[in-house]
């Protein structure tokens, strides 16, 4: 059925080995489907100073118009620190199969850089409570100044699938409406370092400009909004891509790029590149990204204002190991350890320890640990306890 093109086959293989029926229950033969996933966690976090539950819902629609055309979007369903319920349309797009091996999307998607953005960042599929150090939250705060949120947009995307020996090589090039200066959206007064860490906590998508953050040499970082909008603020698009090899079930590397004008004049451009792999065993899974960004800026040279590049870098690398398969009385248990870093500018570093425990193939308890050490702010140590599931 082609409705099941629509769910990656990286996304499937993501969720683990130990899984052993399919993992969309809801899935069915009829033109409608309904899945998602959700997740209720408990939360300890120095620097917050929070120590609460919160609760999420995810669901996903999938609709078959025909045969060559499909529709699928998800909400995320949650409540706030004031207990109003928001609601976020994270991705609906329609699919034109050309053929097997090609596809063409059109609407608001998750754009294809890297693995973690648009295959595995579900809280199910996520061995984590946690996202990695790099990206933005996702339905949790971090301490880590992130390099990028998880990508999403409005625009159009293709996808082409090779055969070549026994692997496959996936190619995906995308155009959207692109980033914008946060510097054009209202930003709240902060007086203190306490409150300058609260507020990189609650707003990940892009760091907030207060005592703007320097580079190396002293001048101020650009800052950059990434939230997907019907309008664009300049008459340049966003372009980029993924290309990766993969040799099914074990092994998927790849390399993206992104690249967009965020001023109003169209002058000022991010870019970024990616390097990303998956690497599947019987008792292990070993995943990993790095991300190095280049930011447009105008700077005062002698007496005149230029275009200068700021550059970041990070990555990290997040180890799952199935101990259950090595000793039985352990049943579904795993280990996951993760370390992240990020360079250059808000330098910081990131370790979590934490032990899932799988109550049936879509069901899961995380138990999780977090250290980071921020070189310029506050230091952060949380603890979490989260039910996952998927449905």
């Amino acid at each position: 059925m082609r409705m099941k093109k629509t769910l990656r086959l990286a996304t499937i293989l993501s969720a683990g080995l130990m899984i052993s029926q399919p993992l969309y229950a809801a899935e069915s033969s009829e033109r409608f489907v309904f899945v998602g996933y959700g997740d209720v966690k408990y939360e300890s976090a120095d620097v917050a100073g929070t120590d609460a539950f919160s609760a999420r819902f995810v669901p996903i629609f999938l609709l078959s118009l025909n045969d060559k055309m499909h529709v699928e979007a998800e909400l995320e369903v949650g409540l706030n620190a004031d207990g109003e319920t928001e609601t976020e349309l994270e991705y609906a797009d329609i699919h034109y199969f050309l053929n097997d091996n090609t596809t063409i999307t059109a609407g608001k998607f998750l754009l294809p850089f890297g693995q973690f953005s648009a295959n595995w960042h579900p809280s199910w599929i996520n061995r984590s409570i946690w996202t990695p150090g790099i990206y933005g939250a996702h339905g949790s705060s971090q301490a880590m100044d992130p390099m990028l949120p998880i990508l999403s947009d409005v625009g159009v995307a293709a996808q082409q699938v090779y055969q070549v020996g026994s692997a496959k090589v996936f190619l995906d090039v995308f155009m959207t409406n692109g980033p914008r200066s946060e510097a054009e959206h209202d930003e709240e007064e902060v007086d203190d370092d306490h409150d300058i860490a609260l507020a990189r906590l609650f707003s990940p998508a892009a760091s907030i400009d207060l005592d703007a953050d320097e580079d190396e040499h002293g001048e101020a970082f650009p800052e950059v909004e990434f939230e997907a909008t019907s309008s664009d603020n300049n008459s340049n698009k966003a372009f980029g891509g993924r290309i990766a090899v993969a040799l099914l079930p074990s092994i998927e590397i790849g390399t993206s790029y992104y690249q967009g004008a965020y001023d109003e004049n169209g002058q000022l451009d991010i870019k970024a590149n990616g390097v990303d792999i998956n690497l599947i065993s019987t008792h292990a899974i070993l995943r990993g990204e790095y991300i190095r960004t280049e930011t447009d800026a105008f700077v005062e040279r002698d007496h005149e204002d230029v275009i200068d590049s700021f550059s970041r870098n990070g990555w990290f690398l997040q180890g799952t190991f199935f101990i259950g398969h090595v000793f039985d009385g352990l049943g579904s248990t795993e280990i996951v350890i993760e370390h992240a870093q990020t360079k250059k500018v808000e330098e910081a570093e990131r370790w979590m320890v934490g032990v899932n425990y799988w109550l049936d193939p879509r069901s899961v308890i995380k138990v999780g640990y977090e250290d980071t050490d921020v070189v310029d702010g506050p230091d952060d140590k949380r603890f979490a306890v989260q039910f996952s599931y998927g449905f």
